[in-house]
């Protein structure tokens, strides 16, 4: 315990605070029960979505994603810090009481997993948040004031001293050690994580031939960071979710974001006189973004674009034939 109240006061003092918005820190934890080609275990360390650490126990080290910081001994406190988390989710994890929830499976590979981290939201901290799962079904759900388990899983109900020990540890030990790496990591990959790329907006309106139906897409592309606020209005009125297909927010490969939303419109009402807006919100914005698109001319839209295809189509033929001919004959020397 000594070593602990050494390291938080060590962390207090080395820290630099930061008020850049919302951020967090999370470890996905990968204990696996069978023989595999993959360690028994593993963590890996996001601050928001950028890898910051890695750990197995193949390696049995910390591994940091970019070189050494220029304060080393600040960054050997935060990996001491690190450390002492990783012992306490490893020593978790490999405890033999997790093997009795694969009691009733013989043979193969499981798999518990852990994710736990915190959030820090203009320089206000959240509480520590613990989830625990087994082959890929949530088992419980841990923070620093209460529990929630599955009820497949009743042997998880702890008895409460042990409950209030568990939460004592988050709140004195494991909320200010993920609070201070995950602003020591902020002031470090600041040129990544709090960097601010506009959204380029499109909207993109398309009509089935054989339905009539007009399918319209709200799609955002290039931003950074990945939080965005996208939505889609009908005569300056919120359209209900329940109408909106929801596109994730997925990577491009350049390490910005792109989500989209899209509304299906019946043939009947394509044809009245309605406006719908993308409106989109985002950090790298000043001001929200509006793009607009007026129904009403949906299916007429589609004859017309058919006609020009068939038209440019003929044209080409026209003149594409008689110029292959002289080239072929040129060719032959004719």
């Amino acid at each position: 315990m000594e070593r602990i109240t050494a390291l938080l006061f060590l962390l207090q003092a080395t820290v630099t605070v930061v008020n850049t918005g919302s951020h967090s820190m999370w470890a996905f934890s990968t204990f696996i029960y069978g023989q595999t080609q993959f360690p028994e275990f593993s963590i890996s360390v996001f601050l928001d979505d950028l890898q910051v650490l890695y750990y197995d126990r193949n390696i049995k080290k910390l591994i940091s994603r970019s070189g050494p910081s220029s304060t080393k001994g600040v960054e050997d406190i935060m990996h001491l810090g690190a450390n002492i988390v990783v012992e306490g989710i490893y020593s978790n994890m490999k405890h033999p009481t997790h093997e009795r929830f694969f009691a009733n499976h013989t043979g193969g590979v499981r798999v518990h997993q852990m994710l736990a981290g915190c959030v820090l939201d203009n320089d206000k901290s959240s509480q520590v948040m613990v989830w625990d799962a087994y082959d890929g079904t949530e088992a419980a759900h841990y923070g620093m004031h209460n529990c929630t388990i599955n009820p497949l899983w009743p042997q998880l109900i702890w008895i409460t001293q042990a409950a209030e020990i568990f939460q004592m540890d988050l709140r004195n030990i494991y909320q200010p050690i993920c609070i201070h790496i995950l602003k020591y990591y902020l002031e470090k990959e600041k040129n990544i994580v709090l960097r601010k790329e506009r959204p380029r907006v499109r909207l993109i309106q398309k009509t089935c031939r054989e339905t009539g139906v007009v399918k319209v897409s709200c799609l955002a592309t290039g931003f950074y960071p990945r939080h965005i606020n996208l939505t889609m209005l009908r005569d300056d009125r919120p359209i209900p979710d329940e109408e909106l297909t929801f596109g994730a927010v997925l990577p491009n490969g350049d390490g910005t974001y792109q989500t989209s939303r899209t509304l299906s419109i019946s043939s009947e009402i394509a044809r009245e006189k309605h406006r719908y807006t993308c409106s989109v919100t985002h950090l790298a914005l000043d001001n929200k973004l509006d793009i607009n698109w007026e129904s009403g001319e949906g299916a007429d839209v589609a004859v017309i674009s058919s006609v020009v295809i068939v038209l440019v189509l003929v044209l080409v033929l026209i003149f594409a034939i008689p110029a292959f001919i002289v080239y072929k004959k040129r060719r032959r020397g004719i």
